[in-house]
């Protein structure tokens, strides 16, 4: 079945829209919605000491992070001379495995000690796992984030995060989009609840499959369910549902279909990991550290080998797509990731990390315990170990060394989309500082919850802009109007509000990478924007050109603010370059 809707969904994406709209017209309309239980109810499940062997089995996903793994083991399923693997004495055999349920129950089996997945994936067996000590999940490696591989298609109406109150959603049942569900639900909830809405939980509905518009899978369900209102799905569905912007409902689109976010703007989200059993760990620390270190330095070269164009791309085709022609899909599974290396990894095994192994767990353990999808919260536990050690010979500077953002070109990205009053449409969350008549500088200890979530949204939403506009009240400049002050006047006043403006946005953003910088979160700072618009957009809002004059103190005091938005930024292509290019 998975080989079938690998060639089925390859054969729909390089079709003639004709035959992709007649294949769809082609098959049954009805979608086979399927119930979700916590996975510990599929049971009873079978646990299993692990034999002792020269030879350990490793499970692979149809992911553009295992090109790293099949890199480190020559290409091949079982060790090839000279390959990273073998450099270190390990004997690999790989194997494809996309079906959760399948690798829980060869990992319980000890057929393979490892387990291969989102972390949503492993937050879901977590109940089956941590009830063994045996088979306790010990994380290992971060292979990479999901960077724009996946994404989130709504209708018509849908037009910010806060508006998935009450919606119908679809997704795969135990899928890898489960994770990133659960965050985007967090923050629609908090955005919902900064501007005053009631949030109505969302109804989610599961299906057994996760690719193509044929077969059961969240993106035929968007397309043939009227009632399905947002679905997750991989981006070739999203291109295809949206027609690569908004749905004409010609063609296999949906009308009025777009995509709200992705994960080229939530790039930090979808966190793509290996963990291995405990019990396997403890007896074989050696072998899974060198395991570790042989990926670290496959994923190094990989990276220069995908600028020097000699990756053996046909067999990834056949290893993780079934297919050695499909050459073109291969590329594209690793352009829709980033993968992590040695500086990723450090970061995702420090604790106080926004996007460590355990923030992201908790904050998806949270809404699966919600959500029903797990009886209970758990503490996953990690290997403990000092990555930077393991990086011997390797560079990798990434974090620090490169900016990801040309900064002009999103300022003036930033600056269409105000001009175009399309800003509002394509920011995913806002919030903001308040601050006195004429102050710019402030106690960052004031501030301390909104600088914790503007760094939060930095490193989680990585792809997206941050804009941070300041505000300035236009009183004094519609007094000075009304008693009828020169325009030379009218226009010093409105230029000393936008300084002022400015200065108060500049204070914040700096402030904002100070205190990152003091908790070692490396954070771009070409990733913000900063404007200063003066008195061109009061909260007060506008009477015909000019400013309306507050009315009391409180909407004067309104007026004086720093917003922070997180702008979806996916169109413009050419202003944010992912590590991977390099």
């Amino acid at each position: 079945m998975e080989e079938l809707r690998t060639v089925m969904n390859t054969v729909f994406r390089g079709a003639a829209a004709a035959f992709a709209t007649a294949a769809v017209m082609a098959v049954a309309s009805a979608n086979a919605f399927v119930e979700q239980p916590p996975i510990a109810e599929m049971g009873p499940f079978q646990i299993r000491d692990c034999p002792a062997g020269d030879t350990v089995q490793v499970p692979m996903r149809t992911s553009g992070a295992d090109i790293v793994t099949l890199y480190a083991n020559g290409y091949q399923l079982d060790t090839a001379a000279g390959a990273p693997f073998d450099d270190r004495g390990l004997s690999v055999r790989l194997a494809l495995n996309n079906d959760l349920l399948a690798q829980l129950q060869a990992y319980l089996a000890c057929e393979s000690p490892f387990l291969r997945g989102t972390q949503g994936m492993l937050n879901l067996v977590a109940d089956v796992t941590e009830a063994d000590p045996r088979t306790a999940m010990v994380a290992v490696y971060q292979h990479a984030w999901s960077n724009g591989g996946d994404a989130l298609v709504v209708r018509q109406g849908i037009d910010s995060p806060a508006d998935l109150s009450g919606a119908v959603i679809v997704t795969q049942r135990y899928g890898p989009h489960l994770g990133y569900m659960a965050r985007v639900l967090a923050d629609a909830r908090r955005a919902a609840a900064a501007d005053g809405q009631t949030w109505q939980p969302p109804e989610i509905r599961y299906v057994p499959e996760l690719v193509g518009l044929f077969g059961d899978t969240p993106a035929r369900a968007f397309l043939d369910d009227e009632t399905v209102t947002a679905a997750f799905v991989p981006m070739s569905d999203a291109q295809v549902l949206t027609a690569g912007g908004t749905g004409t409902g010609a063609e296999g689109s949906v009308a009025g279909a777009r995509t709200l976010l992705s994960t080229t703007s939530a790039n930090r989200v979808v966190s793509e990991v290996y963990a291995v059993r405990a019990d396997y760990f403890e007896a074989n620390r050696d072998l899974v550290a060198d395991f570790v270190r042989a990926l670290l330095e496959a994923e190094e070269t990989v990276r220069e080998d995908v600028i020097k164009l000699i990756v053996d791309w046909q067999a990834v085709g056949e290893h993780l797509l079934d297919d050695p022609q499909a050459e073109a899909e291969a590329q594209e599974l690793w352009r829709s990731v980033e993968t992590t290396g040695l500086r990723g990894n450090v970061d995702w095994a420090n604790d106080a990390h926004p996007r460590s192994f355990l923030a992201v767990n908790n904050e998806t353990q949270s809404v699966f315990v919600e959500l029903g999808l797990m009886s209970q919260a758990h503490i996953l536990a990690n290997a403990g170990w000092d990555y930077d050690g393991f990086g011997e010979g390797l560079f990798d500077q990434r974090r620090t060394a490169l900016p990801g953002f040309d900064d002009q070109a999103a300022a003036e990205a930033v600056d269409a989309l105000r001009t175009d009053e399309a800003i509002d449409e394509r920011t995913l969350f806002e919030f903001e500082i308040r601050f006195q008549p004429n102050q710019t500088e402030f106690s960052p200890a004031e501030y301390r919850e909104e600088f914790d979530q503007v760094i939060e949204f930095a490193t989680t939403y990585g792809g997206a802009v941050l804009s941070v506009e300041g505000h300035s009240d236009p009183l004094r400049y519609l007094r000075r109007q009304q008693e009828e002050a020169s325009s030379s006047e009218l226009r010093r006043i409105r230029q000393a509000a936008r300084n002022l403006s400015l200065g108060r946005a500049m204070a914040v953003r700096d402030v904002v990478l100070d205190v990152a910088g003091q908790r070692s979160v490396s954070m771009d700072e070409s990733q913000f924007v900063t404007t200063g618009l003066g008195i061109l957009d009061p909260r007060t809002g506008l009477c015909g050109d000019d400013p309306c004059p507050p009315q009391t103190e409180a909407e004067w005091q309104s007026n004086m603010r720093v917003v922070f938005r997180v702008i979806q930024m996916e169109a413009e292509a050419a202003i944010f370059t992912p590590l991977n290019t390099w």
